[in-house]
């Protein structure tokens, strides 16, 4: 069986065109343009920006639809929930609570999914998010920690939410049927997957589920100590659950089927901002001081894509204050990382774990080993779609190193 590729696209707050994901459109399956919300009154669903995606606009919603044209077998899904609807998010739990609510928003999505020539929706669904806890490295079950971060969670209605999260699940996939359109689920970071995903109920209302694998470690959740933000395998003294194969291996046990899950790939890295503090090695985990410099194009904090990464990689054991020296992961368990010391007590360096096309090639070679559905690359508009990232000027890098591994 043929594995899957899934390509999530934000327009939203990316450099690249529609047009100009027409090459990527060739190498994949499935696109999912994310994301779309929901009305926090009436929970029925909405664009979060209807310049850019309604015919109000751009109609991005359109154009991304329209990549069928390039590619007929594509299918194009919209994605709702996700990181960017943050206008009351208790609303994705309040949604869950009613028939009618649930009711609103599965006739909305439906609607619009028709209404755009999508092929189906994506629920990214936003649940509350465990809070960091210490590493207890190999003490415990996988998710020992997860449990004990979850008693701070203000959900009081878990086991209630869980099983409504489920009806709706059901609810909306047979809508979509209806309309021979499919419903996939998109796994959140930092979710406690044990509250609030049924497997045995939803795994026959979903084509896929996507394990977003990436963001273990972040700047934001802790800012004081850089380190591998998606490694495949367990790293000593790390939380057990913190990788690919504790995931993979949980939602197995939850008897989904092997080829319904896809592991996410990012084309993107986390960064961190060095101090004298930092030590002199760049071996991780290494002591930080918040977020990292915003790149020249996504002018983020905490975030480069892939195409702002490499122009300023460097392999030299002493390389230039300008650029990052570059570490490989030659065993392809923890991602690749880079580095730039600070220059003296009063300067800033930079430290940024990152998925190259080496290590995503390995990742889709893992699925394809372990019998998965495929991989999902997000997000399609961080990897570099122009092709200046290597000598064969090859465009989108990641995906297509994926591509030749599945």
């Amino acid at each position: 069986m043929a594995l899957k590729i899934y390509l999530f696209v934000l327009l939203s707050m990316a450099q690249v065109t529609a047009d100009e994901l027409k090459p990527a459109a060739l190498l994949c399956n499935y696109i999912i343009y994310s994301f779309a919300g929901i009305d926090h009154e009436k929970y029925k669903i909405k664009s979060l920006n209807e310049e850019l995606d309604t015919d109000k606009g751009k109609n991005n919603f359109k154009a991304v639809t329209n990549l069928k044209l390039v590619n007929p077998q594509l299918k194009v899904l919209l994605s709702v929930g996700g990181f960017l609807d943050d206008d009351e998010p208790e609303k994705y739990l309040k949604s869950l609570e009613t028939t009618d609510s649930r009711a609103k928003f599965v006739n909305s999505a439906a609607k619009l999914a028709k209404e755009y020539n999508f092929d189906g929706i994506d629920l990214a669904w936003q649940f509350p998010i465990v809070k960091e806890k210490k590493d207890r490295g190999t003490l415990g079950s996988i998710w020992h920690s997860i449990k004990k971060a979850v008693s701070s969670s203000k959900d009081e209605k878990e086991k209630e939410h869980k099983e409504q999260f489920t009806a709706l699940v059901r609810e909306l996939g047979a809508a979509l049927r209806g309309n021979n359109q499919i419903l996939t689920l998109s796994i959140l970071p930092h979710v406690n997957v044990k509250a609030y995903f049924d497997g045995p109920n939803i795994k026959d209302w979903v084509e896929h589920i996507h394990l977003m694998t990436y963001d273990f470690k972040t700047p934001k959740r802790l800012p004081n100590e850089a380190d591998f933000a998606a490694p495949t395998q367990f790293i000593t003294g790390r939380n057990e659950s913190y990788n690919i194969e504790a995931q993979v291996k949980w939602w197995l046990e939850q008897k989904i089927p092997a080829n319904k899950l896809l592991i996410a790939i990012p084309t993107f890295g986390r960064t961190w901002k060095l101090t004298s503090d930092s030590g002199k090695t760049g071996v991780p985990p290494v002591k930080a001081d918040g977020e990292g410099e915003e790149g020249p194009y996504l002018k983020k904090e905490g975030i480069m894509a892939y195409y702002e990464i490499c122009p300023i990689l460097s392999t030299d054991a002493n390389p230039p204050s300008t650029l990052l020296k570059k570490v490989p992961d030659n065993t392809y368990r923890t991602g690749t990382y880079a580095y730039r010391l600070p220059k003296d007590s009063k300067s800033k360096g930079l430290w940024v774990s990152f998925e190259e096309p080496d290590v995503a090639a390995k990742k889709a070679y893992y699925a394809k080993l372990k019998g998965l559905g495929g991989v999902a690359i997000f997000d399609l508009s961080l990897d570099d779609f122009k092709g200046s990232c290597d000598k064969a000027q090859t465009k989108f890098p990641i995906l297509t190193s994926a591509k030749i591994n599945l």
